[in-house]
C-alpha cells in the first residue's frame, strides 16, 4: 500500500461568515470611491435621458415638418391650377376678337389711315 492511498481525507471546514460581513459587500470602498461611482452613474443617467429626448424630439420635428411640406405641396398644385385658370382668362380677354367685340360695344371703330402712327 502506497503512502498516498493510506491519506484519510477530511472535508474542509466552512468559515462562518457573519451577515454583518455580508452586508458590507462594498467595505473596501471608501466614501469618496462610492460618491465618484454614483456620480458617474447619474451623469451616464443624463447623457443617455438627453439622447433619448432629442431622438423623441427630432422624430417629432420631422414629422411636423413633413406635414406641412405636404400641406404646401398641396396648396401649390391648388394655385399652379388658378394660375393656369387665370392665365387662359387673359389671354381670352387680350385676343383680338374680344378686343373687336368690346369695340362695337363701345361705339369705337378701326382707325382710319392717318390715325396710325408707326415708330421706328
Amino acid at each position: 500500500m502506497s503512502p498516498r492511498s493510506a491519506t484519510i481525507r477530511i472535508p474542509q471546514r466552512r468559515s462562518c461568515v457573519s451577515m454583518a460581513q455580508k452586508n458590507r459587500a462594498y467595505s473596501h470602498l471608501s466614501f469618496s470611491k462610492i460618491l465618484k461611482i454614483t456620480f458617474n452613474k447619474v451623469i451616464t443617467l443624463i447623457f443617455f435621458s438627453a439622447l433619448l429626448f432629442l431622438g423623441f424630439w427630432i422624430t417629432y420635428e420631422i414629422r411636423e415638418t413633413a406635414k406641412d411640406l405636404e400641406l404646401l405641396q398641396m396648396e401649390q398644385g391648388r394655385l399652379s391650377a388658378r394660375h393656369k385658370d387665370f392665365s387662359t382668362r387673359v389671354d381670352q380677354i387680350k385676343a383680338r376678337s374680344h378686343m373687336e367685340k368690346l369695340g362695337e360695344k363701345m361705339g369705337l371703330h378701326p382707325p382710319g389711315d392717318g390715325q396710325i402712327i408707326f415708330l421706328n
